[in-house]
């Protein structure tokens, strides 16, 4: 998790990711498959754990949703996003070296009712095609970036219980159901959620606050991954899923313009290694935090969650399979539980052979 104060701080992980230029993301080849050598009495030889490999096709996408808080004191943070939108879009192409395969789309916190940007319904998009619920990188950038602009101002007549986490949630359910989705979220492809709200999950968790509701099973951290892959019936390996923060996250904030203290959007945010941000840090227009969001994604967008819960650390490896059949070591990084980053990715459509001892 990194934190980001007005002049962006963040964390080493995300200063490595800076530097690099290409992202993969994981498509399954196969089954799992055991890889333990066994001894001479057919015991198996190595470290704790069950030995397992899987395989992937290398790709280079992200899906990036915003949640938009559109309640009553938020006029000033949506004129911001909207000044500072094309540094991101900037960010995400220079990064990757114009290799990532983005999709970008807008929500609201306003889930009271149905309705456009409501419940987790995506804004449709103008000056582009008619009908575009999401913008994506084969769209011209600066008709991506007006289109973007014009949309993400919502207004500030949405419902004061703001509620980001079931709003991402909800929208997941939008586009995993036929019939009802828009293509915005796709299989084997990470997800990378931002919320920006000067107010928390239900507008406060703390008790002693007026107004204060408890949260209901969409709105919690703890169910927020596994909820959303449960629905993701189409990816072959469990989804990579990142939850960003641009909320009231630091107490001069909290004396100032922010609201309440955005601790569940926090929360979820160190659960996912996922950036929290300030909406308070009003100098140009969040366009540090939205570069450095950029490279957070990614770096999220050639990390692989492997088909295990939790993998012992120092047992992961990546090898690229050549067409011959051999293995060639690709450097990568261990996040636990149990996600591997490859820090220098093969071309599109590469197998890569991952490794892994699994203690579930």
């Amino acid at each position: 998790m990194k934190t980001l104060n007005g002049s962006v701080h963040i964390g080493s992980r995300l200063i490595v990711a800076l530097l690099f230029t290409t992202a993969c993301t994981e498509v399954q080849f196969g089954a799992t498959t055991d890889y333990a050598e066994q001894g001479s009495k057919g015991d198996p030889i190595g470290p704790v754990g069950v030995p397992k490999a899987s395989y992937f096709f290398v790709r280079r996408a992200a899906d990036i949703l915003f949640v938009i808080d559109n309640s009553g004191s938020m006029a000033e943070e949506q004129n911001l996003l909207q000044s500072g939108f094309p540094s991101f879009t900037s960010a995400l192409n220079t990064y990757s070296g114009g290799t990532l395969d983005w999709h970008i789309a807008i929500t609201s916190t306003d889930v009271s009712q149905p309705g456009t940007g409501k419940q987790g319904a995506l804004i449709p998009f103008s000056g582009v095609a008619a009908g575009t619920f999401f913008l994506d990188n084969t769209i011209d950038v600066g008709l991506a970036n007006s289109a973007f602009q014009t949309a993400v101002i919502l207004g500030t007549g949405g419902s004061g219980d703001e509620r980001g986490i079931a709003a991402a949630r909800m929208t997941a359910e939008r586009e995993f159901t036929a019939g009802i989705s828009k293509g915005f979220i796709r299989a084997d492809t990470p997800l990378s959620v931002i919320v920006l709200s000067d107010e928390d999950e239900r507008s406060t968790q703390n008790p002693a606050d007026a107004g204060y509701t408890p949260l209901d099973p969409i709105d919690e951290p703890g169910n927020f991954i596994s909820g959303i892959q449960a629905l993701d019936t189409l990816s072959v390996i469990p989804k990579t899923i990142t939850f960003h923060s641009i909320v009231t996250s630091t107490q001069a904030c909290l004396d100032g313009a922010g609201a309440f203290m955005g601790t569940t959007y926090m929360s979820l945010s160190q659960i996912t290694n996922g950036i929290i941000g300030d909406i308070c840090a009003l100098n140009f227009s969040y366009q540090d935090q939205l570069k450095s969001l950029a490279a957070n994604i990614i770096n999220e967008a050639k990390t692989y969650t492997l088909p295990c819960a939790n993998v012992a650390p120092g047992t992961t490896a990546a090898y690229e399979q050549t067409i011959a059949g051999a293995l060639v070591l690709v450097p990568s990084t261990f996040v636990a539980p149990n996600k591997m980053v490859l820090q220098n990715a093969p071309p599109v459509g590469s197998l890569i052979k991952a490794k892994f001892n699994c203690l579930d």
